[in-house]
């Protein structure tokens, strides 16, 4: 069996319930004061106003067909263009079931121009995907058979999309966070994750707003977004501590390998980070005992070849995983399902909460929430079933096949 096509898509849509993307909302540009510390201006993300990704298909000589994602919140014809222009004519005609020695190929192509991370890690994660499906499909099993076993059918998931106060002192947002916070546990929810990092006063806030509105029996997580330097952290992370969160999430710019072992070192409060891709990166975080939850994006760090490895690698340092899962199609959740599904160290898996993307791709997929658990899609290869017609109407252009 050899690789006969390898096509990319860019996918967008308007936000199907007509609000920006959370992370638009949160840490999107603002007008952020340059005398402001710590400099909130420096984590301000680009985003497209539209929900964006690219979508890679992979069809074999044998007409089997694997479809993967790669995350792409901003410029996605440049995702496509990597997938299209570099990756695709590395791995034509070779056999899909390679898929380690695929991935090393992929990513030791740019390895002397030190591109580990950003536009090429996400388009070989699409590649990456498409390839464990067509394995999957070959085999007749679900991936998570192959990724090792699964030690779970069902997922825990918390939902995500819930911005933070950005001044606590207005009533009529506390109102709005209290609403938004009740209607998620009313879904099923039993794990809610804030966005932060809009100040230690605010965040601390935040979370007794939502722990008022909800009541004792509901994890909350807090994202702070990278916006700290270690002292706003340790003091935030104090607080949250007496508050009884989950984790604080991403609470420095990822850079700051020593500042999070620092706070790690200062707090009993777990840290956790999802601003991290490759298992390099992360093991300079897990040697530091600077991390004690890790959370790669199966879109975004290398596919599941590339998180599969992190997780091996966290359970050696003791260190849980909790998948880290954007706004997006069904192959994203259905992949990050497999992870979760096959690792022994999975913690809890994000879970979009809003109105969702790109549905159409996947009619009839078995991603519904119910008392806070995700069933895994236990289907041949990501248990999905790809609507062409749908794939091309999503497309902002057409298809992009490598012409070999």
């Amino acid at each position: 069996m050899k690789i006969a096509a390898v096509d990319a898509f860019t996918l967008r849509t308007p936000a199907p319930d007509g609000q920006p993307y959370w992370g638009l909302r949160a840490w999107g540009p603002a007008d952020a004061p340059a005398a402001q510390y710590p400099p909130r201006w420096r984590m301000r993300a680009a985003y497209t106003a539209a929900i964006t990704t690219v979508v890679v298909r992979i069809t074999t000589d044998t007409g089997l067909v694997g479809y993967g994602e790669a995350k792409a919140p901003v410029a996605p014809e440049a995702t496509r263009a990597v997938v299209r222009d570099l990756l695709a004519p590395l791995i034509m005609g070779a056999d899909p079931l390679d898929v380690d020695v695929l991935w090393e190929r992929m990513y030791g192509s740019m390895r002397l121009r030190a591109h580990t991370s950003g536009f090429l890690l996400e388009a070989i994660s699409g590649v990456d995907l498409a390839l464990w499906d067509v394995r999957g499909k070959a085999l007749g099993v679900p991936v998570c058979k192959l990724l090792g076993g699964t030690y779970r059918d069902r997922v825990r998931v918390y939902a995500s999309g819930l911005p933070g106060l950005v001044d606590p002192r207005d009533a009529a947002a506390r109102t709005r966070l209290e609403h938004e916070a009740r209607a998620l546990v009313a879904r099923g929810f039993r794990a809610l994750k804030l966005a932060g990092g809009f100040g230690v006063d605010a965040d601390v806030e935040s979370v007794r707003t939502v722990r008022a509105a909800v009541g004792e029996g509901i994890e909350i997580f807090c994202d702070a977004g990278g916006n700290y330097d270690v002292a706003h952290a340790h003091r935030l992370g104090r607080a949250l501590e007496a508050l009884g969160v989950g984790w604080l999430e991403a609470p420095l710019p990822a850079e700051h390998v020593d500042g999070y072992a620092q706070l790690a070192r200062a707090l009993a409060l777990p840290i956790a980070n999802d601003v991290v891709s490759t298992r390099y990166q992360v093991c300079a975080f897990l040697v530091r005992s600077a991390l004690d939850v890790v959370q790669p994006d199966v879109c975004r760090a290398g596919g599941l070849s590339e998180c599969r490895r992190i997780a091996q690698l966290a359970d050696v340092f003791g260190a849980g995983i909790a998948p880290h899962v954007s706004i997006g199609s069904p192959i994203q959740f259905a992949a990050s399902a497999h992870l979760a599904a096959a690792t022994p160290n999975f913690l809890v898996m994000e879970f979009w909460t809003g109105a969702a993307a790109f549905a159409r791709l996947a009619p009839g997929a078995p991603l519904q929430i119910t008392d806070g658990v995700l069933p895994v899609p236990m289907g041949p290869g990501l248990g999905l079933t790809i609507d062409d017609a749908a794939l091309r109407h999503y497309a902002a252009s057409d298809a992009t096949s490598n012409p070999q």
